[in-house]
């Protein structure tokens, strides 16, 4: 924890005319802060991002944040947090981002919350859309897991958040070197782990993972430690697709074995594909299936991915 961070920013008003009141801190990582602010101007809150006073001397971690601001502050999608703005306090860098008030996947999925299979692929579907909008734009998340994927209160809309590590496929500076790995293992495709070039396809994968753990529960907490997942990712242990009930459990399970595949040309080879499966797979469920048939889908995919 940057406790100068917390001690110098708490009840600070920063912004043009000292706008955005700083209200309290929601949460920390290693190289910034998040924070709860009133803006005065527009009456409304907002959270504000400040890249930790100790990392202001490190250059790549600088420009990678000055750089989200600037791209992701382009993209506009319901299923995307929106970034406002991008300022500087005193020196400290910031970016100004859509307050969502909700849960993470990750917070339901931690809870024991496991999703009827149409809820999983409605939320991989607005997951897709959202992230099709910033492939368009030539942006790669990188760090897609449940923890960055938040459903709004009230109207439970599916909200993509933090493209803090996202790469530009556009920018002319390299910030990230080659054979670097950033992201989080257990979502992350192989030509992630191994610094090879990524692509659209590579959050695909990840999307991939989500939507197996919304219908069957966490992978990570089982005990499955970071090289075992490294380990089982460049092994590609591939769903088998077996003896399945053939209109629910297949067409799920080959959709995330494609979404899943080591290989990148082996995956869809778009978010809008992807999004196109998802809606063809909720109509089929939503026209008749019995419910008996829609449970099974959980035990039949937890069996395939965890079977030798």
């Amino acid at each position: 924890m940057d406790s100068g961070d917390r001690n110098t920013l708490l009840g600070q008003r920063v912004g043009k005319e000292g706008r955005l009141e700083l209200l309290r801190q929601l949460g920390e990582g290693a190289s910034g802060s998040i924070w709860l602010a009133q803006d005065h101007k527009r009456d409304r809150q907002v959270a504000v991002k400040f890249l930790h006073l100790s990392m202001l001397d490190n250059e790549n971690l600088r420009a990678r944040f000055v750089r989200e601001g600037q791209t992701f502050g382009k993209l506009r999608h319901d299923n995307l947090v929106r970034v406002h703005g991008l300022g500087h306090h005193h020196g400290q860098p910031y970016i100004v981002i859509e307050y969502v008030e909700g849960q993470t996947l990750w917070e339901l999925l931690e809870r024991g919350w496991l999703f009827e299979p149409d809820q999983a692929l409605a939320i991989a579907r607005d997951i897709a859309s959202g992230l099709a909008v910033a492939h368009a734009a030539g942006v790669i998340h990188r760090d897609l897991k449940p923890s960055n994927v938040m459903i709004r209160e009230g109207d439970q809309r599916v909200k993509v958040l933090d493209f803090g590590i996202a790469k530009d496929l556009h920018a002319d500076t390299a910030i990230t070197r080659i054979g670097a790995y950033i992201g989080t293992p257990a979502y992350s495709a192989p030509e992630q782990i191994l610094g090879e070039q990524i692509d659209p396809r590579t959050d695909i994968y990840s999307l991939g993972v989500i939507l197996y753990e919304l219908l069957t529960g966490p992978l990570t907490l089982e005990g499955r430690q970071t090289t075992e997942m490294f380990r089982a990712t460049l092994n590609e242990r591939n769903i088998p697709l077996g003896d399945l009930h053939a209109q629910v459990s297949r067409p799920v399970a080959r959709l995330i074995q494609r979404m899943t595949r080591r290989r990148p040309d082996r995956r869809p080879p778009d978010m809008d594909g992807v999004r196109k499966e998802c809606l063809r797979l909720i109509s089929i469920l939503r026209e008749g299936v019995p419910d008996r048939d829609k449970n099974v889908i959980r035990t039949v995919l937890r069996n395939l991915f965890e079977a030798d």
